[in-house]
């Protein structure tokens, strides 16, 4: 028993010396690994690839648009499409340097240096087919359309033009007009006055420049503008007409005579007439008949023609004449009452005065 006493002693000796040279093991801590790379490289991958479609698209849309704009070669120099315009007629070209309205410039989309993580993540197909896509030189601009700008230069020419007198005259005329339309009587003479100074020749400016200064109530300044432009002209019959007739509204018989003594070589029915009767009014035959026979031979069917013709011949003791010219008066239209009562009186007279040289 103590054999087995010692041999188990002996063995739980071993066991605790066993034991006690034991040492704790030093194991060092595992290092987790970041997935912050992994997710820079994930962003990276999907940025490439976004900037591939992005780029496709816009080099397809380019190239869409070069074919459609022009069916040239695109050269390093600008391709230039002239386009016309048509303009107003009415409006004002002004040629200067050409101002480009729209132009097309294809830029090849920018790149970012790509990361060696960027280049070993990449994808060899991708990296393949953006190396089969055209390249398009940048910096290379396609003109679309260029045409004349509206705008006017900075550098504007002043060019002096000489217009004419009766160019001048007619926008005194437009001047005057617009001032008698506003009641402007005096800016309306002074315009008027100076169309005449361009065109002094101008028959219907005097005349109204004369009614302006009648209607004044300057009177004497409206004859001698009227009486200026008959000297300037004495065959016409506007101005002679228009200062008979201020006379007669003067009360001035005799004097509204004055203008209408010269007969023009092929004068009107109007300045016959006003001048047969202001010539019986002042009791001047010889222009009265003169003028009244020319105005039977106008109009033959006239009855007041016919009347006034007979009264001049009676005058002038045409006893046979003015019982004709009586008998035409009454078998043609036109002669009032009262005229036609006078006419058949003095055809009785006539008669009468007939019968009693025949008997005698």
């Amino acid at each position: 028993m103590s054999a087995i006493n010692q041999a188990l002693s002996k063995l739980a000796n071993k066991d605790s010396e066993a034991a006690a040279s034991i040492e704790k093991a030093q194991v060092a801590n595992i290092k987790q690994r970041s997935v912050l790379p992994w997710i820079v490289v994930g962003f990276a991958l999907s940025l490439a690839m976004g900037g591939w479609a992005v780029s496709q698209q816009a080099e397809q849309v380019v190239v869409t648009s070069v074919e459609l704009v022009s069916s040239q070669v695109v050269t390093p120099n600008e391709v230039t499409t002239q386009v016309t315009l048509t303009d107003s007629p009415t409006s004002k070209m002004i040629t200067e340097p050409s101002a480009t309205i729209f132009t097309s410039e294809v830029v090849k989309p920018v790149k970012q240096a790509p990361t060696k993580t960027d280049i070993v993540a990449q994808p060899k197909s991708i990296a393949a087919k953006r190396n089969d896509l055209p390249k398009v030189e940048p910096k290379k601009s396609m003109l679309v359309a260029k045409v004349s700008s509206q705008k006017p230069s900075s550098n504007m020419i002043v060019e002096q033009v000489e217009l004419t007198p009766k160019q001048l005259a007619a926008k005194a005329l437009e001047r005057a007009k617009k001032a008698v339309d506003s009641n402007n009587i005096d800016e309306a003479l002074r315009n008027y006055t100076e169309a005449l100074r361009y065109t002094p020749y101008d028959e219907n400016a005097r005349q109204r420049l004369a009614a302006l200064y009648y209607g004044k109530g300057n009177a004497r300044k409206a004859f001698d503008i009227l009486q200026t432009g008959i000297k300037l002209n004495e065959d016409g019959e506007t101005l002679r007409i228009a200062l008979s007739k201020m006379l007669v509204k003067e009360s001035q018989q005799e004097a509204a005579l004055t203008p209408l003594v010269h007969l023009p070589d092929n004068p009107s029915l109007e300045y016959l007439s006003l001048r047969a009767a202001l010539a019986q009014r002042a009791k001047q035959d010889a222009i009265a008949l003169e003028t009244y026979q020319q105005l039977v031979l106008i109009q033959e069917d006239n009855a007041r023609w016919w009347l006034g013709l007979a009264i001049q011949q009676e005058r002038n003791l045409e006893m046979s004449q003015a019982k004709t010219s009586y008998q035409q008066a009454l078998s043609n239209v036109g002669l009032s009452r009262q005229s036609q009562t006078f006419a058949q009186d003095r055809l009785k007279l006539l008669q009468s005065l007939e019968d009693t040289s025949s008997a005698n």
